[in-house]
């Protein structure tokens, strides 16, 4: 892929709050259209991962590592971070994110918490996917590690339904006590609400 048309690079220079995005070198992969990469803030490495351009059978797909700046999982700079991140991901793609050394995300998903409502999760959920898969258990080879994935709808009605089946199940959590861990469920309940909330409104601009 040449330099100028390679979107990777476009991500350079882009502004994440008062932080501004580099782009490290990027990579031919192991494979026809994948290539690694890594981008930085500062002399801080913020993502580190593969980029698949797609073609005419696969849409194009992102595998991530992402060590926040601040060391939280959940900030402002990693919300701008992963709308930039999305915008090279067509509907139907994905993007997945390891969550092992995500503390809140990693235990929240194993206490059966709603992908959406985990940190990761819910900066996923605001960058437009809405349908998830906790690869706990890689089903092969080539699925790599423990991530979190999630893929935006291919249309409108696709959509309507995985929002709402994300709603029915972030309703449920709220509504759920006696988790094991209180300080993740009352993190996670926090941006539960966030979600639904997210919703009314947008609701109520139709």
């Amino acid at each position: 892929m040449d330099h100028k048309e390679d979107p990777l690079y476009a991500l350079g220079g882009k502004k994440l709050g008062e932080h501004t995005l580099q782009v490290g070198a990027v990579q031919k992969g192991a494979f026809a259209g994948v290539f690694s990469f890594r981008l930085f803030v500062k002399e801080h490495t913020i993502v580190s991962g593969l980029y698949y351009t797609g073609s005419k059978w696969i849409r194009p797909w992102m595998e991530i590592d992402y060590t926040p700046v601040t060391g939280s999982e959940m900030d402002s700079v990693g919300e701008a971070l992963f709308q930039l991140l999305s915008e090279l991901i067509p509907p139907g793609g994905h993007l997945s994110v390891s969550y092992l050394d995500h503390k809140v995300t990693a235990r929240a998903l194993l206490v059966g918490v709603p992908p959406a409502a985990t940190p990761l999760g819910y900066l996923l959920w605001r960058s437009g996917f809405r349908w998830f898969k906790d690869w706990y258990f890689a089903e092969g080879w080539k699925e790599g590690g423990i991530k979190l994935q999630g893929e935006k709808p291919l249309n409108e009605a696709r959509a309507r339904v995985n929002t709402q089946k994300i709603i029915d199940e972030v309703t449920a959590f709220v509504n759920k006590t006696g988790y094991l861990e209180p300080e993740i469920e009352e993190a996670c309940k926090r941006l539960a609400v966030k979600v639904l909330k997210e919703v009314e409104r947008e609701k109520a601009r139709v």
